[in-house]
Order: structure tokens, then C-alpha cells, then sequence
């Protein structure tokens, strides 16, 4: 997942605070449901824009992985 833009260990660390371990967990997500689940679990009020984006990129390559495993 580090292959991301933008993606460091402390967004790594919240996506698994909602049982999100792979990239394949990631395929077809919504970045703003992602966003609202960490905010929930980690007691916080909202994610900045910054965090959403970093979570759009995440879904984005994970999308296009899930597209190259299906060409194959």
C-alpha cells in the first residue's frame, strides 16, 4: 500500500484500526466512507482534506491492480 501517493505509516496504522490490511480491501471503496470509519474509530471529529485524497489514491491504485489481476 506504500506505493500509494501520499500514503505513510500513519495512514497505514489508521486503515488498519478499521481492519484494513491489504490493498485488495481497498478495491471499489469509497475514500469518504474510508475517511468517516477512521474518524469514528479514532474518536476524532473529520479527516482533513489531505487525509481524504491520500485515501482516494490508495482506492485509485487499488482499483487499478484489481483491473490487472482480472486482465491476466
Amino acid at each position: 500500500m506504500r506505493k500509494a501517493h501520499s500514503i505513510g505509516p500513519k495512514m497505514l496504522d489508521y486503515l488498519a484500526e478499521i481492519g484494513v490490511e491489504r490493498l485488495e480491501d481497498l478495491a471499489g471503496a469509497d475514500p469518504a466512507v474510508l475517511a468517516m470509519r477512521i474518524d469514528v474509530a479514532l474518536g476524532r471529529r473529520h479527516m482533513n482534506r489531505m487525509g481524504v485524497a491520500a485515501l482516494a489514491n490508495l482506492v485509485g491504485l487499488a482499483n487499478a491492480e484489481a483491473g490487472r489481476k482480472s486482465d491476466r
